[in-house]
Formats: structure tokens, sequence, C-alpha cells
């Protein structure tokens, strides 16, 4: 298989994958009905932290693996190219879960600092974390693949 056309095809089962957890954690975290608090400890803002370093780390770690196992098969071929990535796919993986946690935490509190935001409605702040979780996914994924299918 192509490279490209693996990418494609891991980033959209990986996107699936990480919208259903991050709907299944924010219904374990937050229940369901009810304002969501947004700056208490455990609120809304500090849950993208977990959330960001989860989805960074899992969609980086577990489709690296499957890749280098189908790489190894000759079931996808290499591709030319670089990452700024680390070859090592463990450090890789922490280090794509960090910037997820930082960038979901930061981004968040910004956002929802500037809105003046105490709480959010249940749905809104469903809607978000999906959103949050797929984009999250969108970027991370294919970055962690390239670096995994690329001639070393």
């Amino acid at each position: 298989m192509d490279a490209k056309a693996y990418i494609r095809r891991e980033t959209a089962v990986s996107t699936a994958i990480n919208v259903v957890l991050s709907g299944a954690f924010f219904l374990v975290v937050f229940g369901l009905r009810g304002p969501v608090p947004v700056w208490s400890a455990g609120g809304y803002v500090f849950d993208f932290g977990p959330q960001g370093f989860m989805i960074g780390l899992m969609a980086t770690l577990v489709p690296g693996l499957l890749a280098r196992k189908a790489r190894a098969s000759g079931k996808v071929r290499q591709m030319d190219g670089t990452s700024a990535l680390p070859a090592a796919i463990a450090v890789r993986a922490i280090l794509c879960g960090t910037v997820g946690a930082t960038a979901g935490m930061g981004g968040s509190a910004v956002l929802l600092w500037a809105s003046g935001a105490a709480q959010l409605d249940w749905l809104t702040a469903l809607l978000i974390k999906l959103l949050f979780g797929a984009v999250l996914a969108i970027i991370v994924t294919p970055a962690g693949l390239r670096a995994e299918l690329i001639k070393r």
C-alpha cells in the first residue's frame, strides 16, 4: 500500500476512535447533564490536559507501532522525506502527548478566560471536547505516521 493512502486511512480510524473516547471520558467526568464548571480543580479547562496528553500519546504510539509492523511485513511502503519528530517511537509519543496537553490546557484557558465563562452548557462543552479530540488526532496521527514511515 502507498504510504500516503495508509496515513489517510489510519488518520481516519484514529480520529473516529479519539472522538468516541473523548465523548466517553467526558460523560465519566462531567455526567449526563447540568452546567460544566470551567475553572475548578478537575473542571473543564483542567480536563484538557489529560485528554490532550492521552490523544497525543496514543494517536502517535498505536498507529506508529501498527505502521512499523505493516512496513516490516511489506504491507506499506516507506516514504521519502524528513520529520522533525524523534525517530524513537516512545520519545515521539511522549513528546506529542506533552504538546497535546499543553495546547489543550493553554488554548482552552485562553479562550475561556477571554469569554469570561465560569461554566458551560453541557452540550456546548461536549461538542467542544469532541472537536478538540478530532482536531488533535487529525494533526498528530499523520505527523507520527510520517515519522515512522520515512526512510532513515
